[in-house]
């Protein structure tokens, strides 16, 4: 064959590669596009202001990059928050296309992962041993890796594109470093160089843990370029290794560490476990992702795991076996570098690809995302084995080769199907935290995200009854654990309108951290729902000092002084409110009916128009327009307003209305001497739905 044909038949090649990949992966993940928002998709997206996109101009763009929700002055992962903020400016909050992008990005990884492998073959050390088998190998092994299960929480969770756009890029890097070191051409071997530094700035810039790519160059370069036979080789190599990997450590602690050492370990002061727990625990973990991904049922799958920190190598007992099955099988790795590079180079991959994530980094200890990098040659030593199962047996027992063939065949199937079912758990947030709960009964999360989403939808016992379950359970966040359930506690309190109980949640959680803005607000909230107006300006007064910028604080406080009668003070802090959201119905109101009660009715007019301009045909409004003219001795005005009132909502509806405010707390009393009097009077001449309606408001008084 010439090499013309040689290169039209490898594009041929590629091309069934990549749909085969396209549709597989698209009907794995066909059941996705509606999978909802979950955990920290939204501080990280849907209320994450700054990847809100209105336009494409460069300043705009530039913003994005500054993204990260703690800290907006802060470089954050700048290529995956832009793809972010495109999402926005183009589909807005709609999941479907955040689920594309992933899909894609999921489906472009597999497919750089399968060329990859191609192109490894062509390497001195696997150079015409797999006699035209590359193919097979190299596509099956994509398939696998794809489809395994275990990637669903990366490619479904929206937020873990940060995982899946940072792997895509690390993959391609190696790629290009491999298309580089078998290039003939120096043209080309730099074209590949500036690929390969360009992709891996691309990675590190969608997640940091992509820092390790040097080492991972350095693994592909000795295993499968270098001669290691002689002993100056493995020394210089051996050298290199460790310089480079000094040098991440460095740049590491410059970069993440402000320039200190033991900085990762001030995390480790809300957690759960200590730095050394976490190191003897990660062990166990690591092996458990194995499991996972080898034995792939959903049933084993879950966005949170039960979890029991190592607090010795003998507690629990299973600590020093899985140490030891780490430091045997990285043993083994070294040990077949040269009998069996694919093999060595397969499990060096994945545990040089945990350490930043599982080593002694304060993180979380357990999530499944996490393997997704790690694992991309995990296949490929299993591909190669399958194919040689298959090879041996074609010629010499056709039955074992038709039930291998079909072994292969089921298993994608079932890893397809598994993935598929397993995606059903991404449906909703309430399906994903069921299926927590019933996995890892024993950690607090799942309850308490559970507990939110039932208060949320009303169902406010089912909540209670979450929170006390979860609070008495390990918590990855102790501190802030606590906080956020006692605070959940008084919040349900106050949709029930039990003040009391509330205050005394909230105050469980103002003791576990003082100066937690959120907590104090619904302090507020809850004294001023019980009327204890002193306490409820006291709380109000520390957030004010803190200075916030919240308007919602001014506007409590002037709404506080309103209700101790001191209207001409209320004025200050609620102009003060009107600044910051000028468009706020509520601010508007009250500094209206601040003026209204110092006598001021002209300004307070001024206002009450302004709102009603807003917010046409608003009955609060009306009413308060009402009560103003009334005080004013402008009784034709007043007429007007409670005629549009009557006839935009009904007498019943009216009454209704009034009998509400009559019991609302936050609301400041209407004037039911003077507005009563005055709606009866209009209800007396109109129509007759409205009979009996003007003894029932008179009761308001």
């Amino acid at each position: 064959m010439t090499s013309k044909n040689k290169h039209k038949a490898s594009f041929y090649n590629i091309r069934i590669v990549f749909t085969l990949l396209f549709f597989l992966i698209l009907i794995t993940y066909s059941n996705t596009f509606r999978s909802s928002w979950h955990f920290d998709d939204k501080p990280n997206i849907v209320q994450n202001f700054s990847l809100h996109l209105r336009d494409l101009s460069p300043d705009s763009i530039y913003k994005t990059f500054f993204a990260q929700p703690q800290h907006r002055n802060k470089l954050y992962r700048p290529v995956v928050c832009l793809t972010f903020a495109l999402n926005w400016y183009f589909g807005k909050d709609n999941v479907a296309g955040y689920h594309a992008v992933n899909i894609t990005i999921h489906i472009l990884t597999a497919f750089i992962l399968c060329i990859t492998i191609l192109n490894l073959f062509k390497s001195p050390n696997l150079k015409d041993k797999f006699n035209g088998n590359e193919l097979f190998i190299a596509l099956l092994t994509a398939v696998l890796w794809a489809e395994t299960p275990i990637q669903t929480q990366a490619v479904t969770y929206i937020v873990q594109r940060m995982a899946v756009l940072a792997a895509m890029f690390y993959i391609l890097s190696i790629y290009f470093y491999i298309k580089a070191r078998i290039a003939h051409s120096l043209s080309n071997r730099i074209f590949f160089i500036i690929g390969c530094i360009l992709s891996f700035l691309l990675a590190i810039g969608s997640k940091e843990n992509a820092a390790i790519l040097p080492l991972a160059l350095i693994l592909v370069e000795i295993i499968f370029f270098q001669d290691l036979g002689p002993q100056k080789t493995r020394r210089l190599f051996l050298g290199i290794s460790v310089a480079t990997g000094l040098l991440v450590v460095l740049i590491g602690i410059f970069f993440f560490m402000k320039g200190d050492p033991s900085y990762f370990l001030k995390g480790y002061a809300n957690r759960p476990f200590s730095f050394t727990e976490r190191l003897m625990t990660e062990p166990r973990i690591v092996i458990y992702y194995l499991s996972q991904i080898f034995y792939p049922v959903p049933g084993r799958l879950s966005i949170v795991h039960d979890v029991i920190a190592s607090t010795s190598l003998f507690k629990p007992w299973n600590t020093l076996p899985a140490i030891l099955a780490v430091f045997l099988l990285v043993g083994i790795a070294f040990y077949l570098i040269k009998k069996r590079p694919i093999i060595a180079f397969a499990i060096l991959f994945f545990f040089l690809n945990h350490i930043i994530e599982s080593s002694i980094i304060p993180l979380e200890l357990f999530f499944e995302h996490r393997n997704y990098l790690p694992s991309l040659f995990l296949f490929f030593p299993v591909s190669l084995g399958i194919k040689r199962l298959i090879d041996y047996y074609r010629g010499k027992k056709f039955s074992m080769y038709i039930i291998i063939v079909s072994f292969v065949i089921l298993l994608l199937v079932g890893i397809g199907t598994s993935t598929y079912i397993r995606n059903m758990a991404w449906t909703t947030e309430k399906s994903l935290w069921e299926d927590a709960t019933s996995k890892a009964p024993g950690s607090a999360r799942p309850y308490y995200r559970l507990a939110v989403l039932y208060s949320e939808t009303g169902r406010l016992d089912q909540s209670m009854a979450l929170l006390k379950k979860g609070i008495s359970l390990k918590q990855q966040k102790p501190v802030q654990s606590k906080l956020l359930f006692y605070n959940n506690m008084g919040n349900i309190y106050r949709k029930k309108h039990e003040y009391e109980k509330a205050v005394q949640y909230f105050k469980l959680a103002l003791d576990v951290r003082s100066d937690y803005q959120i907590v104090r607000e619904n302090m507020v909230l809850a004294l001023i729902g019980s009327k204890k107006w002193d306490e409820a300006s006291r709380h109000v007064d520390i957030l004010l000092k803190e200075r916030y910028f919240n308007y919602a604080h001014p506007y409590l406080k002037g709404l506080i002084l309103i209700r101790q009668q001191k209207a001409t003070e209320a004025i200050l802090y609620l102009r003060s409110a009107l600044k910051m959201s000028p468009y706020s119905k509520d601010t508007l109101l009250n500094i209206g009916v601040a003026f209204s009660l110092s006598g001021e009715y002209s300004k307070a007019k001024w206002f009450f128009r302004r709102a009603l301009t807003l917010y046409p045909n608003d009955a609060l409004i009306l009413l308060r327009l009402a009560e103003n003219s009334l005080k004013n001795d402008e009784g034709d005005k007043a007429d007007e307003y409670l005629e549009t009132l009557l006839s935009v909502f009904g007498g019943k509806r009216v009454q209704e209305f009034i009998e509400r405010q009559f019991k609302d707390s936050f609301s400041v009393p209407l004037s039911y001497d003077i507005l009563i009097p005055a709606i009866a009077e209009k209800l007396k001449k109109s129509a007759v739905e409205f009979t009996g309606t003007t003894s029932k408001l008179t009761s308001c008084k």
